[in-house]
C-alpha cells in the first residue's frame, strides 16, 4: 500500500463521498417526499427528474464508502455486533490503518470502544448504527439479501453513522498524523 497516495488521493475521495451523502440525506430528510429537480452543467440544463435520481445513488455510494472506511480503520460486524477486525484477516494488499506510519509509530486499529466514545452522548447507539451501516452495505446494497429489507436501517441512523465514520477517520488517521482533513469540494446554497 502506498500510504501517501492513499492519504492524499483515495482517502479524501472516500471522505468526499460520505460528506456528499450526508448533505443529500439532510436534504432528503427535510423534503420528506421526492421533489422535482433540474441539474445544470455550465449553465445548461442537462438532467430533469425527481430528486431521488440523485439522492438515492449518492446515499448508496456513501454507505459503501463508509463501510470501506470502517474496515480500513479496523471495524467490522459479527453476529450483528461491531467488532475489531483481526489483523490476520487482512489481505497483504489491503489498505489498512495499521500500515500507516505517524511520527509516534504505526497507527492503531480502531476498537469498538473507540467508536463508541466518538458519540459521548450515547456510546451504545454509536456502535449500533455503525454495525447497522456495515450490515446495510453488505446485505442491502452489495448482496441484496431478501431478509435485510424486512428491517432496514433508518435514514436518521444512516446519517449518524456516516457522520461518525467521518469523525473516526479524522480522529484516528488525520489527527495522529498532524494533518487536517482535505477540504470537501462541494457546498449547498439555499435559494429560497
Amino acid at each position: 500500500m502506498d500510504s501517501e497516495d492513499y492519504l492524499t488521493r483515495l482517502l479524501p475521495h472516500r471522505l468526499d463521498a460520505l460528506a456528499i451523502a450526508v448533505l443529500m440525506l439532510n436534504f432528503r430528510l427535510k423534503w420528506e417526499e421526492p421533489k422535482a429537480m433540474q441539474i445544470f452543467v455550465e449553465g445548461r440544463l442537462q438532467f430533469e427528474g425527481k430528486t431521488t435520481m440523485f439522492t438515492n445513488p449518492t446515499l448508496e455510494v456513501g454507505v459503501l464508502h463508509a463501510r470501506a472506511l470502517l474496515e480500513f480503520i479496523g471495524l467490522k460486524v459479527s453476529s450483528g455486533k461491531l467488532i475489531q477486525l483481526p489483523p490476520s484477516a487482512r489481505q497483504s494488499n489491503d489498505a489498512a490503518i495499521e500500515k500507516i506510519l505517524s511520527p509516534a509509530g504505526r497507527l492503531s486499529l480502531v476498537t469498538p470502544e473507540d467508536a463508541a466514545a466518538i458519540h459521548p452522548g450515547d456510546p451504545e447507539k454509536a456502535k449500533r448504527v455503525l454495525a447497522e451501516l456495515i450490515t446495510a452495505a453488505h446485505k442491502g446494497l452489495a448482496h441484496s439479501s431478501a431478509t435485510y429489507f424486512s428491517s432496514p436501517i433508518e435514514s436518521e441512523d444512516v446519517l449518524l453513522a456516516l457522520q461518525l465514520t467521518q469523525q473516526l477517520v479524522e480522529r484516528f488517521v488525520y489527527l495522529p498524523l498532524g494533518r487536517g482533513r482535505p477540504p470537501i469540494p462541494v457546498e449547498a446554497r439555499a435559494r429560497e
